[in-house]
């Protein structure tokens, strides 16, 4: 499910930003950021998606992107006519009146919805109608400790001894200090503080334990490596330690896309004072990211991104391209076709922030996205410079806001989950009694934290498309068999071709109407599905009454 990227050195990179620099020195900021936020074109937006489809099922198989399409619900004759997007069906011709690009900001179910996804065959019930792998994704910074996975396609990897000894470790040495700071406080009492120390004594064996496993795997769990072998971890190309791999393809592709620029480490040694300035300010953007929003982080690669595929549209010959803005505009396309706002507008108010007090909590959110892209800009000096208008706040904030209109939560099952349930389902009471002994220590000493799966944010280009219902007919759903951070959507009622595939944005579907319109407000529409138009009808005939 991974796509092949193109690769080229570092040095050729900063050659391209110069080359960029050089060929159109008038090029402005003003007119960079007209070109990141302009209105998505029917006729190119079409083409894009008939492209982004067609290699999908090159890439990751006929099944998994040739069941859908993407749809204006207001279609020209250009937009039919290039084969993605085909006429609207009869029951989706009262609304197709529509010209605007956001399947967000419109009503839900009545006249102005935007794009919608929709199926071109027949699904039954339990039917997978898209598996997309992400356009760009991360996982979340206080998940790190309880899964190691692969940083591009979020597999899990290593060894179930050191998914489990990593998780208890980081467990336990909290604990650990927050005993060593219960000791020093009890010392004066000498039963207590003994008591206190005979408990670190025992905790600091443990922690030795734990991180054994959590470094080499060892002591070996019985079972583990026969039924949940996982692939062995593979070091980020630049050197640093936030980021491992699955495989090679997985380190590579990652590099070519967002890590190049990424990366915290500092491969080419010591004496490369610009690389170390370099990681030093990228390692405080990542702490200013997990102190106050770690979407900042994912917005980041966003920019590492479009960065590198500019670079690469630039010096790529055949694509005919002189001037920085075409390049930056073929760089953006996967992400001019998201809905987007900018962050600090559309954000919901927290229910302990007073109405009076909203000017000063939006202005506290533009100072944190300010100093986020100020420690960016720092970091990548030549990117900045390059690229004036996609390193501006208006983009940050457009960028920081498409997620919070269109992530999708990044879930990947934990092998520790399904190991344990291995071993409690043995059929062979002799062999699990043999070996309950040696695994219950530690399903006890996880406790509720043993099914924690790997959680991320992602952004689908499909998925994306999908407007939402209050009785949706697909639902995002996983099993045991998806293994990466792939979306998987599955049938949740019989779907007919050409019908619009929707989804809820609601984590609660079983809120009452009035509930679900305030959660949904967040998105800037009503929604006037068949369920709340039937929900509304009744509550009006019982008032008549």
């Amino acid at each position: 499910t991974t796509t092949t990227q193109h690769t080229h050195n570092e040095e050729g990179t900063e050659k391209t930003f110069d080359k960029m620099l050089s060929s159109e020195a008038s090029s402005t900021a003003a007119s960079q950021i007209e070109i990141l936020l302009k209105p998505s074109d029917v006729n190119t937006e079409a083409k894009y998606y008939e492209k982004l489809i067609r290699r999908g099922i090159e890439e990751c198989g006929h099944e998994t992107f040739s069941n859908v399409c993407v749809q204006r619900h207001h279609h020209t004759p250009a937009a039919v006519a290039s084969g993605v997007i085909s006429p609207p069906p009869a029951a989706a011709a009262d609304v197709a009146n529509n010209n605007n690009s956001s399947n967000h900001s419109n009503m839900s179910g009545g006249k102005n919805r935007g794009k919608g996804l929709y199926a071109t065959r027949d699904f039954i019930v339990g039917d997978r109608v898209l598996i997309e792998p992400p356009l760009v994704a991360m996982q979340h910074e206080r998940n790190r400790n309880d899964a190691i996975v692969c940083s591009f396609c979020f597999r899990y990897v290593g060894s179930i001894e050191k998914q489990i000894g990593q998780r208890l470790f980081h467990q336990l040495s909290s604990a650990q200090e927050k005993l060593q700071q219960q000791k020093e406080q009890q010392m004066e009492a000498t039963t207590a503080g003994d008591a206190a120390a005979e408990e670190s004594a025992r905790r600091s064996g443990d922690l030795d334990v734990l991180n054994s496993m959590a470094s080499v795997g060892e002591p070996k769990l019985p079972l583990a490596d026969q039924c949940f072998p996982l692939p062995t971890e593979r070091a980020c190309l630049g050197g640093c330690y936030r980021e491992i791999f699955c495989s090679n393809e997985c380190a590579q592709n990652a590099w070519s896309s967002h890590e190049r620029a990424m990366c915290i480490g500092n491969k080419s040694g010591d004496q490369d004072e610009q690389a170390k300035n370099r990681a030093s300010m990228m390692h405080q953007f990542i702490e200013h990211a997990k102190d106050t929003n770690d979407i900042f982080i994912l917005a980041a690669k966003v920019v590492a991104m479009v960065t590198e595929n500019a670079s690469l549209a630039l010096s790529d010959a055949s694509n005919n391209i002189t001037f920085l803005g075409e390049a930056l505009e073929v760089a953006w396309e996967p992400f001019s076709r998201v809905q987007k706002a900018i962050w600090w507008d559309i954000v919901a108010i927290p229910s302990d922030v007073e109405e009076k007090d909203e000017e000063s909590f939006r202005q506290q959110l533009i100072e944190l996205a300010s100093g986020s892209l100020e420690l960016l800009c720092k970091a990548w000096p030549d990117r900045a410079q390059a690229f004036p208008g996609l390193f501006s706040l208006p983009v940050w904030g457009a960028i920081v806001g498409m997620f919070e209109l269109n992530n999708l939560e990044l879930v990947v099952e934990s092998p520790v989950e399904n190991y344990f349930l291995a071993v409690d389902g043995l059929a062979d009471e002799n062999q699990k009694m043999a070996i309950l002994p040696q695994t219950q220590p530690f399903l006890d000493a996880l406790d509720v934290k043993y099914d924690i799966p790997c959680l991320g944010t992602a952004l689908f280009a499909l998925q994306s498309n999908c407007n939402h219902d209050c009785d949706p007919n697909c639902h995002p759903f996983k099993d045991e068999t998806d293994i990466n951070g792939s979306c998987v959507l599955v049938a949740r009622k019989p779907i007919r071709k050409g019908e619009e595939l929707t989804i809820s944005y609601l984590e609660d579907d079983q809120l009452d109407w009035s509930r679900r319109q305030d959660a949904l407000s967040d998105y800037g529409f009503v929604c006037r599905c068949a369920r709340c138009e039937s929900e509304v009808s009744q509550t009006r005939g019982r008032q008549k009454m």
